[in-house]
Formats: structure tokens, C-alpha cells, sequence
């Protein structure tokens, strides 16, 4: 009976210490399930632990970035060029006789690309395209009258605007006025300076990429042919230089929310290099009228280009831009003017204005200017003289040329680019 009892009694003990170990394990394991649960277990993490932006998130962002500035800021290109003058030399070069037709095309074939990159190019024609009618025939200096084609060959070249207000707009009187204008127009391009009616407008105002843009053009004269008009056609028909109307065009073209003002003004005096002063007085006007840039021509050799300031706004002047084609060129003329360095007259200039404008703040403003100097070549094929306006730097680097004609090319380059000066920093 004792050896039972007690042997009851080692179980007791060894069934209470089998209890307070269970019992034991039950709470670790309760209490760390729920430390781990409630998170109480502290964790020590790195202090430079960087969060990384996905890159699909950066492209996003930078994308809605770009929208916002394209939408807040839009920029236009404008190419200028002077003055396209088709002589007799040119007019015979482009004709074939076997087929009894005109083709000008070849000789812009060189340029093309410049004038096409531009999203608004606008030159100086001077001339008209008066056709055959009525006992007409095609000539040049005096009185130009020369085929539609050289139309088809400057729409080729990629020249939206024309400027048909020069000396020679009234070469062919009325009708002339009026053929040019509407062979222009039969063509998908624009004009301003001259007009059919007198309910058009003087002020040519256009819009690309949401920036607007106004363009007037005015002449000194037109050789003593206005005689030919009435003085009521010649008010209406041909802008001739009037400070009034050109205050008043300003106006208009403010009052329709012109972003950018382009005055194309015929004027200064022939194989002058530098501009007269009645040239600087008016363009010191027209700038403080509201006038944003100057392009001229007439004076057939390069003038002065410049920016200015008026009232805290960079404004542009090119007083003359050159030829851009004709036959004016040594070979031709120094013998007429035998005092005159006549090679000034082969050279001209491609101006290409950046003009920006700010949707946020409305604020339009000249953003960059640059330059491409021009020169044409003349070559005799088959008694015949061909031409092809060239680029020059762009040829030269591009091409093999005679020492003369590179030292020709090179001096014209040079003469043109030491009259050009943006300063617009």
C-alpha cells in the first residue's frame, strides 16, 4: 500500500509538471502570435532607404510636362526673301521651242528646300503677268510683262506670300494690276499691296498654329505710271507709301488681335548699301506705330539688317534683302555703271524669323533670327543662259566648284553677312 501511494504521488508531480510546461508554451505561443499580429515586434529599418519613382510614372510626367509647355508656348517660322525679277535673258532661258513652252522651275531647284522648310514665306515679285492678250507680248526692263509660268516656278519653290506692290506694278496698267493678282490667287497663293476692289482689305492678316500674324506692304512709287489710274484706282489698287494709311493699317490690325505686325515696304535708293535717311525715319515710325518687323527691298543689293528695341520689345529691320533672282549682275551692268562695284547686285539673303508666343502670359516676341545668304549663278547652255539660285554655304560645302566661282561666292557671302546683326540677347 505505501509503494502504491507513492507511486501515486511521483505521477501527481510529474502530471503537474507536464501542465505548468503546457500551460507555459500556450502563452508564449498566444502572446507572440498577437505581439506579431498587433505589430509590436520592432523591426529596425535603414534610415536611406530611397523611394524609386517608376519609370513609367517619370515618362508620364514628362510627357504631361511637354503638353503643357507646347499648349502654353507655339512658335511660327517666316522665311523672306527680295526681290524676283524675271529679265529677258531669264525668260528666253526658260523657254522650249520644241514645245512652245516656259519652265522656271530648274532655276529655284537649289533653293527649294530653304523656302519650303519655313511655315510662311513670303518674297518681293516685281512684274507683272499681264498674258498675251490683246496684242501683249513678254519683255522685261522698262515694263515687265513676263509668262504665267514664273508664277508656277515660285509656287514650285514654296513661296506662300508675294508682295505685288513695287515700281513695276503698273507696267501693264489696270488690267495688268488685275491678271497678276488673279494668277497668283489661281495658284493657292496670297498677295498683299496691290488689290482688284475696293472692298478688300489693305491688311493681309493670316494664322498658323494659333498665332496670328498681319501683313501690309507699301511702295515709294511706281516709275510715274500712276498716271495710268484714276486717282481713285490708285488709291485702292496700289498701297503707295502714306503715313496716315499705314497708322491706320496698324490699327486694324491691332483692333483683329494681331499677335505680330509685317510691314514689306519697296523703297530706298537703287545699288545703295546703306539705307537713305527718309528709310530710317520711316521705319523709326512705323516701329513705334506697332510695326514688329521691317523687310525691304528695291535697292537690288543688300541693305543693313538690325534688331531694336522700342518700349522694352526687340524689333526687326531688314532694310533691303537683295535679289533673289534676276540678270542684274556684273557681267550686265558695269558697263551702264562703270563707278559701281555691280557685284553687289548677285547677292542676297534668305531672313528666317522664329516668332514665339506665350498663351499664358500673351506675351509675342521675336525668339530667333537667322540668316542664308544667296547667290545666282549664270551659266551659257546651248546659246542660252540658265540659272540656279544657290545657297552658298550649303553649295560650297557640298559641292566642286572653279576658283572663280568660289572666290565669286565666297566675297558675296561675306558682303552679305557683314551687313546682318540680330543682337537679340
Amino acid at each position: 500500500m505505501a509503494r502504491k501511494r507513492k507511486s501515486l504521488k511521483f505521477l501527481n508531480i510529474l502530471f503537474i509538471i507536464l501542465g505548468v510546461i503546457l500551460i507555459a508554451w500556450g502563452v508564449n505561443f498566444f502572446l507572440g502570435d498577437r505581439n506579431q499580429a498587433e505589430g509590436e515586434e520592432e523591426i529596425e529599418e535603414p534610415s536611406n532607404i530611397v523611394e524609386e519613382i517608376p519609370e513609367d510614372q517619370e515618362d508620364q510626367e514628362d510627357q504631361e510636362q511637354q503638353e503643357k509647355t507646347e499648349k502654353e508656348i507655339k512658335s511660327v517660322k517666316i522665311s523672306a526673301a527680295g526681290d524676283i525679277m524675271f529679265h529677258m535673258s531669264q525668260i528666253n532661258g526658260g523657254y522650249d521651242e520644241n514645245t512652245d513652252t516656259y519652265n522656271f522651275k530648274p532655276f529655284f531647284e537649289e533653293i527649294k528646300l530653304f523656302i519650303e522648310e519655313a511655315d510662311i514665306s513670303i518674297a518681293n515679285f516685281e512684274g507683272t503677268t499681264a498674258g498675251l492678250e490683246n496684242g501683249n507680248v513678254y519683255k522685261a526692263w522698262p515694263v515687265f510683262n513676263v509668262p504665267d509660268e514664273t508664277l508656277d516656278a515660285v509656287k514650285y519653290a514654296g513661296f506662300d506670300i508675294l508682295s505685288t506692290v513695287n515700281n513695276h506694278s503698273i507696267d501693264m496698267g489696270k488690267d495688268g494690276i488685275i491678271r497678276t493678282i488673279e494668277q497668283i490667287e489661281k495658284r493657292n497663293m496670297m498677295k498683299v499691296g496691290t488689290r482688284i476692289s475696293p472692298d478688300e482689305e489693305r491688311v493681309l492678316i493670316i494664322e498658323e498654329n494659333d498665332i496670328k500674324i498681319a501683313v501690309i506692304a507699301y511702295t515709294y512709287g511706281c516709275n510715274g505710271l500712276e498716271q495710268y489710274l484714276t486717282p481713285e484706282e490708285l488709291d485702292y489698287m496700289v498701297n503707295i507709301i502714306d503715313e496716315e494709311k499705314i497708322n491706320e493699317d496698324i490699327i486694324y490690325s491691332k483692333e483683329n488681335d494681331a499677335d505680330f505686325i509685317i510691314a514689306f515696304m519697296h523703297w530706298g535708293g537703287e545699288y545703295q548699301r546703306d539705307p537713305s535717311l527718309p528709310q530710317k525715319d520711316l521705319a523709326d515710325k512705323m516701329l513705334s506705330m506697332g510695326v514688329d518687323v521691317i523687310l525691304g527691298s528695291h535697292p537690288h543689293v543688300i541693305q543693313d539688317s538690325k534688331t531694336l528695341e522700342y518700349d522694352g520689345e526687340k524689333k526687326f529691320i531688314a532694310y533691303s534683302m537683295g535679289n533673289f533672282i534676276s540678270n542684274q549682275r556684273y557681267e550686265t551692268l558695269a558697263h551702264e555703271y562703270p563707278n559701281l562695284n555691280m557685284y553687289y547686285t548677285e547677292d542676297g539673303v534668305i531672313v528666317n524669323l522664329e516668332l514665339e508666343k506665350d498663351f499664358e502670359t500673351e506675351e509675342a516676341y521675336i525668339k530667333n533670327i537667322d540668316f542664308v545668304p544667296t547667290w545666282v549663278n549664270r551659266i551659257k547652255v546651248d546659246g542660252r543662259y540658265d540659272y540656279d539660285i544657290l545657297p552658298i554655304r550649303n553649295y560650297l560645302e557640298n559641292n566642286e566648284v572653279s576658283a572663280e566661282l568660289k572666290e565669286r561666292m565666297e566675297n558675296s557671302y561675306t558682303n552679305t553677312m557683314n551687313k546682318m546683326n540680330t543682337n537679340l540677347n
